[in-house]
């Protein structure tokens, strides 16, 4: 009996020396969202048809390739990357897939001239809208045509 007193005690001398609701500190919730989080995962049907990439670093590690297909035709896809080299040196892109394709599941090596590799596996693969095409500075804007 005196024992379980003494606990009694012991947890409300706790309870009683917390700070209440008021006197915390109020941790600022700062959610970041992924404006592609919804987005259907996209596939390019065949390596031969990429034109141009651009390697980018988003946040402080999150390694981001734009791929360009056709004319003004960009997808947007989240890598790992491994390797000596920097893939935003890259002049030479080489995907590695079983299937000649581009999808969330390819490996892509970057070489620079120095002969410098990365290596860096897509995580994930979508198709951008035109507007996410010019906000992100991947093409200029057409002039209107004077007539």
């Amino acid at each position: 009996m005196l024992m379980s007193m003494a606990m009694l005690l012991a947890v409300s001398f706790a309870l009683a020396s917390e700070p209440s609701a008021q006197d915390r500190p109020v941790a600022l919730a700062t959610t970041v969202t992924d404006p592609y989080a919804t987005r259907p995962r996209a596939r390019i049907f065949s390596s031969l048809k990429i034109r141009n990439f651009e390697v980018r670093r988003e946040d402080a590690n999150d390694w981001i390739v734009y791929l360009e297909t056709a004319r003004n035709t960009w997808f947007r896809g989240e890598m790992i990357c491994w390797g000596g080299g920097d893939p935003r040196d890259a002049q030479l892109l080489e995907p590695v897939s079983h299937t000649g394709g581009i999808d969330a599941n390819t490996s892509l090596v970057f070489r620079d001239l120095s002969s410098q590799t990365s290596v860096c596996s897509l995580v994930k693969l979508i198709s951008l809208t035109p507007e996410e095409i010019l906000d992100l500075k991947l093409v200029r804007p057409s002039k209107a045509k004077k007539g």
